[in-house]
């Protein structure tokens, strides 16, 4: 199944993960708490905090993993 939407937000539990593919420009915004985002290609990985936007640079999977409980805020670039 394939879905395809502009904008979602997803809640994530404490270690819960969220891949994304082919992802490349997809905003990431956490709200409540911190995530962690590793991309496919690039050997960085970054905490992205509240109100932060994190951009997918890389093609390929993209990995998101929650902290602590939060909200996911993805939005595609405009």
């Amino acid at each position: 199944m394939q879905l395809r939407v502009t904008s979602s937000k997803v809640v994530l539990e404490p270690g819960q993960i969220l891949t994304l593919d082919d992802a490349r420009g997809v905003h990431i915004r956490p709200v409540g708490a911190r995530v962690w985002v590793t991309e496919e290609g690039d050997c960085s990985d970054f905490v992205v905090n509240p109100g932060e936007d994190f951009v997918v640079s890389h093609a390929g999977r993209t990995v998101v993993q929650a902290i602590d409980t939060t909200w996911v805020d993805l939005r595609e670039a405009a």
